[in-house]
């Protein structure tokens, strides 16, 4: 997932970005670096605006227990590079609106934002504000692992969904308490909005906007935990390198050819997909 923000195909709780492209010159983790923050050393790096210590200093041991637990799992050792932002050093960093969190693909920076409560549908999710965010940031890692352990595809909602399984299979393991976003489309959240099939959003992704993208990463999340419930991770994972190797990467597939390959992951997953799947 490479294309340029301004051709409308970004992130998401789950974007990886194109570093410097459809923006300005440059790379978000460059910017990041010029603005001259604050910040941690140690299993991440992390840089903070100082008007969001308090979220980064608990940004910070999540997303180290995180990357400790998945080195020990798959013997990943990539070094990972944080910024969690202030709204106006947000804007200065990227171009992708706040709180959207989202991974740079040259770089691997991932940029979370202070808080999530600003994002468009929030206030009926339902879900404490600070897990929400955390579990956001290991999906970003999850993004930043899938194209470090050779996991890739031209199909946008795949990318989302192989990111949400690292981020399933951390929080069923380590971190339950932030299993929210993963249980599936909070009730006050429910109503269909006005795009619903995978299809749509492969063809227009962060186009469609924030809420509609949030209620899709909800359900995308939610097959993403199906698919970790029945195996270990590294079995998933040496499953999804066979289906979407980055080395034999093809062009944009079909809705039901991609359930053809997560149908060998783990049987059902169509069925669990319902109305998302129409082609």
């Amino acid at each position: 997932m490479r294309r340029s923000w301004l051709a409308a195909i970004t992130v998401g709780a789950g974007l990886f970005l194109a570093g410097g492209t459809g923006w300005a010159q440059g790379t978000n983790q460059a910017r990041v670096e010029a603005l001259a923050l604050p910040r941690f050393d140690g299993a991440i790096t992390l840089h903070y605006s100082p008007p969001a210590a308090a979220e980064a200093a608990r940004t910070r041991a999540e997303l180290e227990a995180a990357v400790l637990w998945f080195r020990r799992r798959l013997g990943w050792t990539a070094t990972v590079r944080v910024a969690v932002l202030s709204k106006p050093d947000f804007a200065r960093a990227t171009a992708i609106p706040y709180p959207t969190p989202h991974a740079e693909s040259s770089t691997g920076f991932i940029i979370l934002a202070d808080r999530v409560d600003e994002h468009p549908g929030f206030e009926r999710w339902d879900l404490d504000g600070p897990a929400l965010n955390a579990a956001w940031g290991v999906h970003e890692l999850g993004h930043v692992l899938a194209s470090d352990l050779g996991i890739a595809s031209a199909n946008s909602w795949v990318g989302e969904l192989v990111a949400n399984i690292f981020m399933a299979a951390y929080v069923r393991a380590e971190r339950p308490a932030l299993a929210g976003f993963q249980s599936g489309l909070p009730p006050r959240f429910r109503a269909p909005p006005r795009y619903t099939r995978l299809a749509e959003l492969d063809a227009l992704y962060f186009s469609i906007g924030q809420e509609n993208y949030l209620w899709f990463q909800f359900e995308i999340a939610r097959l993403a935990d199906y698919l970790v419930a029945a195996k270990d991770l590294p079995v998933v994972v040496a499953d999804l390198r066979r289906e979407f190797p980055a080395a034999a990467r093809r062009g944009r597939e079909s809705v039901a050819e991609t359930f053809t390959r997560l149908e060998r992951v783990r049987a059902g997953v169509t069925a669990a997909a319902g109305a998302l799947f129409g082609d």
